[in-house]
């Protein structure tokens, strides 16, 4: 996306049909992030890109092959930070300003700040990793740094390929046997990065996606084929072969772009746009003159320009759709045209008015390469400080109603008023479930603050505990059986267990809305009915066991769910996305038609466990014929189906007197 555009071709100046190339690729990298329908295996231009990168940062490192390892070494680290740092950072300074202003914090949005920290360094697609972030999975989508990771598979094959390059250019100094090997290293590498690509791509495909050992071989594909150039081989064809060439290359590179399958990628379907890729470049260093009609085309002014500006384009592309992604969307004709128009205007503002004024600028040009390679560094870490500075400074900075974070978010927010008696000092409450059991965190740390209680919480986001619904799946039953044992360790006779989970199909998630939801029948559904029955043994045997340990046993009955997220739909900028047109009130009827077979499977549980408490949230939250998100004009909901910490503050005292009674009947501490 950012290689040297001046030399390429071996002895050949500046080609014109690279740029020709550039173009198709990041059109169809846009095309694919603006809507997949339109160009399903756009995604892969990025291999396009890497091939294209291997070939003209060798062409660029030849030309600097006569210096010394250390001058060759800061040489080219200076182009690259001049090349690539410029733009990039002010694209991340902006995007990160833009996103704490615009954006609530959330779990959709809860790897950004990392992932744009990482990408000032370079290991963006290594913190996707850590972050569990793959490239496919919903919440990448929101996250405006996530194309960031080509980058930093780029920026990583630097840190490799100029020693490997330098080793190959004194290949003549060495004794025979060790040039042969020096010789054959950049093949070697290939085929070994090619090999791990296969193997990653069936048991770890997001590593194989990000990380550059499965990536390296695209890149050394370019560096091969300038090396055949470069000796003087394929640059000049004749314009029938040349056009040949290139038109075979373009139609391997669409077979990419129609057909590549996202579950076997990057291997095999990353090998049409790397292969098609290679093909255009020898088709148009060999035809460098523009003879043939596939040759002129690829040279076309207009092609050419975009082709220019496709790094500043490439940068900026991705964060403005994520921007409408996250205000008023993407769905529809008019939102994409502004999207592209923005994208376009801003890529051209960035090659003209950064890109260029910095490669050519004085002080560059009269600074060593020492000099510019330090500068380069203080400048990504005083950035880098910047932003994090901005990112800590959300709450004071955001536009967004949920900058009110002790409203909104349940955080375990420390209770107004803590003095006083301590009635149930030494009693202990254990609460097991999913991510509901975070949502409950504001009340029950008031719970502890006011009362004394002693408060201890396991939760896993997605396990579900005791949910009635479906039987949990392998990883959530180790999670639950493990908590299970924890506080069985933990707890004494006459201590509490709240089972907190939600136990109601959703209707939304953060990111869209299901449709055509309706209430849960499973009378007219027997796989259902099978599934709910097997859940419900799965209930029963933990009660059970709780209850054989003397624990008195609490679980919470489904709490009105909603068809949209109020932190994404309350706000002027945002509150017309699709997302929101579900509203953020439901009828009663239907919401208690949707729990029934829930609440059904509720009773025959409290009748085998009598000693069990069902704590309905539900009348509370809904007191009236229309459930809404809003208590007023403070929100119930963080999103569809979590509650917001003034919802927490609500439930609070109808929570602590469902839970006296057991305590009174239960042991002092």
């Amino acid at each position: 996306m950012h290689a040297d555009r001046g030399a390429a071709g071996g002895r050949r100046g500046y080609i014109p049909g690279i740029d020709g190339l550039r173009a198709i690729a990041v059109l169809s990298v846009i095309l694919f992030h603006m809507r997949g329908a339109l160009l399903p295996g756009g995604y892969t231009g990025v291999d396009v890109f890497f091939v294209i990168s291997g070939y003209v940062v060798s062409s660029s490192l030849v030309q600097h092959g006569r210096a010394r390892f250390l001058p060759f070494i800061l040489g080219f680290y200076a182009r690259r930070i001049v090349r690539i740092y410029p733009a990039l950072l002010a694209c991340v300074l902006v995007t990160g300003i833009v996103q704490t202003l615009i954006v609530p914090s959330s779990w959709l949005s809860q790897t950004t700040a990392k992932t744009a920290l990482a990408a000032i360094f370079g290991v963006s697609n290594i913190a996707l990793i850590w972050l569990n972030d793959g490239y496919f999975s919903p919440r990448v989508e929101f996250n405006a740094f996530t194309h960031t990771w080509s980058l930093g598979v780029e920026e990583q094959f630097y840190l490799v390929f100029p020693v490997v390059f330098y080793l190959w250019l004194r290949r003549d100094g060495f004794r025979p046997a060790v040039s042969k090997a020096v010789s054959a290293s950049m093949a070697a590498l290939l085929l070994a990065s090619l090999a791990w690509c296969a193997f990653e791509t069936a048991a770890q495909p997001d590593r194989a996606y990000y990380l550059l050992p499965s990536r390296f071989w695209e890149l050394a594909c370019g560096a091969l084929l300038f090396r055949w150039h470069h000796a003087g081989r394929g640059l000049a064809m004749p314009p029938a072969a040349a056009g040949a060439c290139i038109a075979a290359g373009l139609a391997s590179i669409a077979a990419g772009f129609v057909g590549a399958d996202a579950k076997l990628f990057p291997f095999p379907w990353a090998l049409p746009s790397v292969l098609g890729a290679m093909l255009v470049v020898a088709g148009v260093v060999g035809d460098a003159a523009g003879r043939s009609l596939p040759g002129r085309l690829m040279a076309g002014r207009a092609i050419r320009y975009v082709g220019k500006t496709s790094y500043s384009l490439y940068l900026w592309h991705w964060p403005v759709l994520v921007m409408f992604r996250w205000t008023v969307g993407l769905d529809s004709v008019q939102a994409l045209l502004a999207a592209g128009a923005i994208t376009g205007a801003l890529g051209v503002l960035s090659y003209h008015g950064i890109e260029n004024p910095v490669r050519r600028s004085r002080w560059v040009t009269g600074r060593s390469d020492r000099r510019v390679v330090f500068a380069g560094v203080a400048v990504m870490a005083l950035c880098c400080v910047l932003l994090a500075g901005v990112f800590k400074s959300r709450a004071a900075i955001s536009l967004s109603v949920t900058r009110d974070e002790r409203t909104w978010y349940p955080e375990p927010w420390p209770a107004s008023a803590t003095g006083g008696e301590k009635p149930l000092a030494g009693r202990k409450l254990f609460v097991l479930g999913d991510s509901h059991t975070g949502a409950y965190s504001t009340m029950l740390r008031r719970l502890q603050d006011e009362t004394g209680a002693q408060v201890f919480q396991y939760g896993q986001g997605g396990c579900t505990v005791a949910n009635l619904l479906v039987p949990a799946i392998a990883g959530c039953a180790r999670f639950a059986q493990g908590a299970a044992a924890e506080i069985e360790k933990n707890a004494a006779p006459g201590d509490v267990v709240f089972l907190a989970s939600l136990r109601v199909p959703r209707l939304a998630d953060q990111w869209e809305v299901f449709r055509g939801a309706e209430p849960a029948d499973p009378a007219r559904d027997a796989s259902q009915a099978r599934q709910r029955a097997l859940a419900f043994e799965e209930a029963d045997a933990l009660v059970g066991r709780f209850e054989k340990e003397g624990l008195r046993v609490v679980i919470d009955a489904p709490k009105p769910v909603f068809k949209s997220p109020p932190f994404r739909c309350s706000d002027w900028f945002n509150a017309h996305n699709p997302i929101c047109a579900g509203g953020l009130t439901m009828g009663r009827a239907f919401l208690q038609a949707h729990r029934q077979p829930t609440m059904d499977a509720l009773a025959l549980l409290q009748a085998r466990h009598p000693g069990m408490l069902v704590w309905d949230p539900f009348p509370a939250l809904c007191p009236g014929e229309t459930c809404a998100a809003f208590d007023g004009d403070k929100p119930l909901f963080f999103d569809g189906d979590h509650l917001s910490a003034h919802g927490n503050r609500v439930l609070y005292p109808g929570f602590l007197k469902a839970l006296a009674p057991l305590w009174s009947e239960g042991r002092a501490g």
